[in-house]
């Protein structure tokens, strides 16, 4: 319980309840854990759960016409997902997979309902969650529909740079660790295009890649590369 209670108060969503308050969730919190590479739930299956990240990486994936997985968000530490379908019964909308080894706080649909009823701030902070949600999916359309390759490459690398860059002494590492496959997913691009450009920006020593995942070794020269693109 009072692990439960720790990272709740860290939630931004119940940022102004009360320890009261935020006990009464607790108990209607259930604790799951999953490995990486785990399906949390596929795309049109029935919603039944809201979950909170305590620990570790996620991605939400929707397959197109065509058959190819489209990445379509990450979500870390803190993130509530599904981000869509509170105030409707519409289904799952993508599939969630973990990137990492995960520990979630699931919260059944009808419980979740019950707290938004009864808690307008809530009410209000989940229409922001969505609000933001709903930018982030507008940049990254951007991204996509415009530039050339290493435009559309670096563009994604500057915004995840934007949402889980974390600062080390050698660089800025993107704290979620994604495969080059992940990242042309996101990109609809193929594996092959996006190993180029980052092969090349890694000859360059503008950044590296590890187990830990991508770092950005330099920063300006990215950014540089961009704007002489421009």
């Amino acid at each position: 319980m009072d692990s439960k209670l720790d990272f709740l108060r860290r939630v931004s969503l119940f940022s102004e309840m009360t320890d009261d308050e935020l006990e009464q969730i607790a108990r209607i919190t259930d604790l799951r854990q999953y490995p990486k590479n785990s399906t949390i739930f596929v795309e049109a299956q029935e919603r039944t759960t809201i979950y909170f990240i305590q620990s570790g990486s996620i991605k939400i994936t929707r397959v197109d016409n065509s058959g190819n997985e489209q990445v379509i968000t990450l979500l870390q530490k803190g993130d509530m997902f599904p981000h869509v379908g509170f105030f409707d019964d519409s289904p799952y909308p993508g599939t969630a997979q973990t990137i990492t080894d995960c520990k979630l706080l699931a919260i059944s649909i009808r419980d979740f309902d019950r707290l938004l009823n009864s808690n307008p701030q809530i009410a209000k902070s989940v229409m922001k969650i969505m609000a933001k949600k709903i930018l982030d999916l507008q940049s990254r359309l951007q991204v996509v529909i415009s530039g050339d390759v290493q435009q559309k490459v670096i563009q994604s690398l500057l915004h995840l740079v934007q949402e889980y860059g974390i600062v080390k002494e050698d660089g800025i590492l993107i704290s979620i660790p994604l495969t080059h496959q992940d990242l042309a997913n996101m990109l609809g691009m193929s594996r092959e295009s996006v190993n180029r450009v980052l092969n090349q920006l890694k000859k360059e020593k503008i950044l590296s890649i590890n187990r830990k995942g991508i770092l950005i070794c330099n920063l300006n020269a990215l950014e540089n590369k961009l704007s002489l693109k421009e």
